[in-house]
């Protein structure tokens, strides 16, 4: 009789996993009577009255404050923070900008947006962060920042990057759209180069529905935040006057209020997802074939908008791969799925170069983005990375053991799958 469920067996996990996602309560609703009541269901003209009485200001401030940086712009959503921050960064037409290989779309199509040309880079095989090594050979003359994306909510090598930047005279523009509450050498993440930008999105383990934020330490950064945040408006001038060519990238108050309510769970949310994952990391360890992201020295908490893990194929029975291993484990009730370890300049936008009106000075061309190799990126997504969602984490450690019991499980009857 076969062993495992994807064979026909018993299944190893009968229940859900962790918690339902988005998580909500009586706080949500106070915040939002509140905003329908008052009746400025937007920020308005930011007098000192407003900015006290508004849901997105207090966001805003608290945010800033949680993440360890000095300002927080909130915005309309994650990839609208990336090209808010960018063009308060001076970028120019035809600048290049380096990305790395694993990441959602939106952290170079942001760069397209403005006018400028993604540069796609590999990544670190031990951590699955973008590569230094990777990012000083991609430099050129006309590179103006690099847009490290802590993937997966784990910290990019921020003393490298930044060294790198500072030598060369480039920006450093953090993408934490995974990141949100990660503690890293005693900080957190966000504003630790020249600027941050966070995902407010529904998925996300800080969550409005749709929604960013732009963070910085830098006032004068800040305040050309807010001004293309605000269609070209500067804070403390006159509403009916406009500095900059800018668009209406305003959070409005529903949005603010669902997520400073949101904002009160997030440090619980992210201890018990970190403990969580340390117990995984400890059972993964003892099983052959697998093995988690170890990790790297300073990272004192790991909140990730989902959590990697590797398949070790040299050390399972020929045959048995990643893919298999996966659709066995989801046979098996645990939610497994790649992330966004898929390279993205296989993208048919990328190789196709589908950029629509962009306005590149005269004999600028993009890349070739189909001659374009990043290996390790290619082989982690072919045959070793694996992503469990963030919620899974929510729940008590019973979930983890749960887990481990059928990664030994499927490990223990390898040879089943072999067929």
């Amino acid at each position: 009789m076969s062993q495992l469920a994807i064979k026909g067996g018993p299944i190893t996990i009968n229940r859900p996993l962790g918690k339902s996602w988005p998580i909500y309560g009586d706080l949500e609703e106070q915040y939002l009577s509140e905003v329908l009541r008052s009746g400025k269901w937007w920020r308005g003209a930011y007098s000192d009255e407003a900015v006290a009485q508004s849901k997105v200001a207090c966001f805003e401030q608290a945010f800033a404050e949680y993440q360890d940086a000095r300002y927080g712009v909130a915005v309309t959503n994650g990839t609208q923070a990336i090209e808010c921050a960018l063009k308060a960064l001076d970028i120019k037409p035809g600048d290049e900008v380096i990305v790395p290989a694993a990441t959602f779309v939106a952290s170079a199509t942001a760069v397209i947006l403005v006018n400028a040309i993604p540069i796609i880079v590999d990544i670190d095989p031990a951590t699955y962060q973008i590569s230094p090594d990777a990012v000083e050979a991609a430099l050129t003359e006309r590179t103006a920042g690099i847009i490290p994306v802590h993937y997966g909510g784990y910290p990019c090598d921020m003393d490298r990057l930044n060294a790198i930047a500072q030598r060369h005279g480039l920006f450093v523009l953090e993408d934490c759209a995974h990141a949100h509450g990660t503690l890293y050498q005693g900080r957190k993440l966000g504003a630790r180069g020249d600027m941050g930008a966070f995902s407010l999105q529904m998925g996300k383990t800080l969550t409005c529905g749709e929604g960013g934020i732009v963070l910085t330490n830098d006032e004068k950064l800040a305040e050309k935040a807010f001004s293309f945040h605000h269609i070209g408006r500067m804070p403390g001038r006159p509403f009916y006057e406009f500095h900059l060519v800018a668009s209406n990238l305003r959070m409005t108050e529903w949005q603010g209020a669902i997520t400073l309510a949101q904002l009160s769970r997030l440090d619980e949310q992210a201890r018990t997802r970190d403990a969580n994952a340390r117990r995984l990391e400890d059972g993964l360890r003892d099983i052959p074939g697998v093995a988690p992201i170890e990790r790297v020295t300073g990272l004192e908490r790991w909140n990730f908008y989902f959590y990697h893990w590797r398949f070790i194929k040299d050390e399972w029975p020929e045959g048995v791969t990643r893919d298999v291993f996966m659709e066995a484990l989801g046979a098996e009730g645990v939610p497994v799925h790649l992330g966004h370890l898929q390279p993205i300049y296989q993208n048919p936008l990328f190789v196709e170069r589908n950029f629509g009106p962009v306005a590149y000075p005269a004999g600028v061309e993009p890349p070739d983005y189909s001659a374009v190799h990043c290996p390790e990126c290619e082989r982690i997504f072919r045959e070793e990375g694996i992503s469990m969602p963030h919620a899974t984490f929510l729940g008590g450690t019973e979930d983890m053991d749960l887990v481990l019991d059928a990664v030994r499980k499927i490990r223990e009857n390898a040879e089943e799958l072999i067929s």
